[in-house]
């Protein structure tokens, strides 16, 4: 009987301590997708910019080498 009872308060403290266990990897891991949250928009945000603005400084040379190729094939015909 007796031993049955250091047996049930063993289990109880094993469980108790699995349960702290589970709180900081529960909690840990709510950190950790927020901290990964915040990265993919930063990311997404600086791709966005920096696609923004590539497309800004390069869309007016895009349109003079079109415009040189089309003249340069009206002169040769």
């Amino acid at each position: 009987m007796e031993l049955r009872r250091d047996i049930a308060e063993y289990r109880a403290a094993a469980e108790a301590q699995a349960d702290r266990v589970r709180e900081r990897i529960n909690a840990a891991l709510e950190v950790s997708r927020r901290t990964r949250e915040e990265i993919e928009e930063r990311i997404a945000s600086q791709l966005h910019t920096a696609t923004v603005a590539r497309k800004q400084a390069t869309a007016p040379a895009r349109k003079r080498k079109r415009t040189a190729s089309r003249t340069s094939h009206t002169s040769a015909k």
